[in-house]
């Protein structure tokens, strides 16, 4: 027996209220066998693929719905989606000027056409697309904000600076504008109010990582040496310590050695994608979360982990006058992962965004890492990224990694390892203290 047609549209709305997606999809698809051209229905359909990450699904329903229906707008607009979130800006804009075209103040075309002119890097056209949003949608905190990028991007800073505060004019909550604006200032010289622009950011989100490690590099260089040291105290918050064996492994040596092993054959460890501005490098690999699946010796790592981190909390109490203590968090998970160097290669200094205390455990150390005058492959605390314009010489410390060194630092801290070459393989294990309220 067919189902009548109405019943099923009803079971694919009620589908997707409720989140089942793959329902609705498939309920979509009953009626389209029936009727194959209901542009209704197969936007419709393309909604749910969407919702499922089927981009190239959802793009074909929209095409279809467009070729019944040359002048629905909507599904021009979500067809641009589609394809953009496929990773075909270039197509994308064509539907977008398609919708743009059919309905000319439709403000979510408008802007999504200028993000898809940004992943092409056509600044430009980009940046006319987003000052065409703000002439129809003056209050659009986040067209304010992406027209600041496109514009850095293109050198005007003075006016990029601009519309990051009038992001944050319309939107003082907002951490990525303050962390967009901050480095602007700072790019143009203007490190005090850089400083500024941080305390304004913590006082909306007091334990952002970024803000802190901003707020040094802005005090170090005003030359506030005394400011910058309260909140890059090596001494006080920086933690080492070389560990025992666990008891199932007669030695050191062989409880690396495992790590070793579990670390090589972890099916997730890859060299990340060019684009990835912090671990790129083509001979560096990064795996995935260690402490999920299998865990074999990241069982015994996981828990020196959690002693080291009671350990660090237990003897570094609550202070409010310090903005990294004056909230530790009560409740954590630790995420974990590894990080190997074959041969050559270091880490761009970066910070994680997502921690409140970091940490590497060393498992493999080349026989080059020693104590030598240039450093090379140390691990070192302090320096900021290259992107970011400092002229005073940043504080640092330089730490020599050595097999079964564990360091805790907090994860504002700037960090990264210094270059150095070898024929040898350099494996350590990285892992965040993640705040889990």
């Amino acid at each position: 027996m067919i189902e009548p047609l109405e019943n099923l549209q009803q079971q694919a709305g009620a589908a997707f209220q409720a989140g089942r997606y793959e329902d609705a999809l498939a309920a979509c698809r009953k009626i389209l066998k029936a009727q194959p051209g209901r542009p209704d229905v197969l936007a419709f359909a393309g909604s749910a693929a969407m919702r499922l990450g089927a981009f190239a699904d959802a793009a074909g329903f929209y095409a279809k719905a467009v070729r019944a229906r040359p002048d629905f707008v909507e599904a021009h607009y979500n067809r641009g989606n589609a394809l953009k979130a496929q990773g075909r800006p270039r197509d994308a804009i064509d539907a977008y000027r398609k919708a743009i075209e059919l309905q000319p103040d439709l403000v979510p075309a408008h802007h999504n056409l200028g993000s898809a002119m940004q992943a092409l890097e056509e600044w430009e056209e980009a940046a006319a697309c987003y000052r065409r949003v703000l002439g129809l949608a003056p209050d659009a905190a986040d067209t304010h904000r992406n027209l600041g990028v496109v514009l850095e991007k293109s050198g005007e800073l003075a006016e990029a600076e601009g519309f990051y505060r009038s992001a944050l004019a319309i939107n003082p909550d907002w951490p990525l504008a303050w962390s967009n604006l901050v480095p602007v200032l700072l790019e143009r010289g203007k490190a005090g109010e850089a400083i500024a622009a941080c305390d304004s950011w913590l006082a909306t989100s007091p334990r952002d990582m970024q803000a802190l490690a901003l707020k040094a590099a802005a005090l170090n260089e005003t030359g506030d040496a005394a400011g910058r040291d309260t909140l890059l105290d090596f001494d006080r918050f920086a933690q080492t310590r070389v560990w025992e064996p666990p008891t199932a492994y007669a030695s050191l040596d062989d409880f690396n050695a495992a790590l070793a092993d579990h670390v090589l054959a972890h099916p997730t460890l890859k060299v990340p994608p060019t684009d990835d501005p912090t671990y790129h490098h083509p001979k560096l690999q990064i795996t995935e979360e260690l402490l999920a699946g299998d865990l074999g010796p990241m069982a015994e790592l996981g828990a020196m982990m959690e002693a080291a981190v009671a350990d660090y909390m237990a003897v570094r109490a609550a202070d409010p006058d310090h903005p990294f203590l004056a909230d530790p968090p009560a409740k954590f998970r630790i995420s974990s992962w590894a990080a190997v160097l074959r041969g050559a290669g270091n880490l761009v200094p970066h910070i994680h965004l997502d921690g409140y205390l970091s940490g590497v455990y060393y498992v493999r150390i080349p026989p080059e890492v020693t104590d030598g005058g240039d450093h090379a492959g140390w691990f070192e605390l302090g320096r900021p990224p290259e992107e970011i314009r400092f002229e005073a010489a940043p504080a640092v410390r330089p730490i020599q990694p050595r097999e079964g060194l564990m360091i805790l630092f907090p994860a504002y801290f700037y960090h990264g390892t210094v270059p150095f070459e070898s024929a040898e393989t350099r494996i350590s294990i990285a892992f965040d203290v993640v705040p889990d309220e």
